[in-house]
């Protein structure tokens, strides 16, 4: 039986609330810490910058919320599938992350690039969790937004 749509939006909302809740108490912290120990990692040991601050832009770090969410929510789709998506989903998120993050640092907050191309990378960044989502359970989204054809 095909999932109505409004359905779908309460468990995304009721599955996404407790997460968020859960993010901006601890999550966003340990989060921030993981992402700075990387990026010191990659790009003080491994390419020999010397950088102090990274300007993480971590009011957008929260889009992990609503992949997870949908990925858990969306029906129809296998465990082990589910499981490597979300994993795979996460990665790429991750790494958008540390890109995006290296693009502020680049940039300069006060820059006028900045400025001028800040509003569209967060707006990418954003829509991303939905584009994956699409990307990888792209049946199942077109089966909650397509009405299902009748046998006479």
């Amino acid at each position: 039986m095909k999932e109505k749509l409004w359905i779908f939006i309460i468990k995304f909302v009721l599955i996404s609330f407790p997460l968020f809740v859960l993010w901006y108490w601890r999550g966003e912290d340990y989060y921030l810490v993981l992402l700075d120990h990387v990026l010191t990692f990659l790009l003080i040991k491994i390419a020999g910058l010397n950088l102090e601050y990274f300007p993480a832009p971590k009011d957008i770090f929260n889009n992990l919320i609503p992949f997870v969410s949908l990925m858990v929510i969306t029906r129809g789709i296998l465990y082990k599938k589910r499981l490597l998506w979300l994993a795979e989903g996460l990665l790429i998120l991750i790494g958008w992350h540390m890109i995006l993050t290296e693009i502020v640092y680049i940039m300069g907050v006060e820059s006028p690039i900045y400025v001028k191309f800040s509003v569209p990378l967060y707006l990418f960044s954003e829509t991303m969790p939905f584009l994956l989502w699409v990307l990888f359970a792209r049946k199942q989204v077109a089966g909650l937004f397509t009405k299902r054809k009748t046998l006479k």
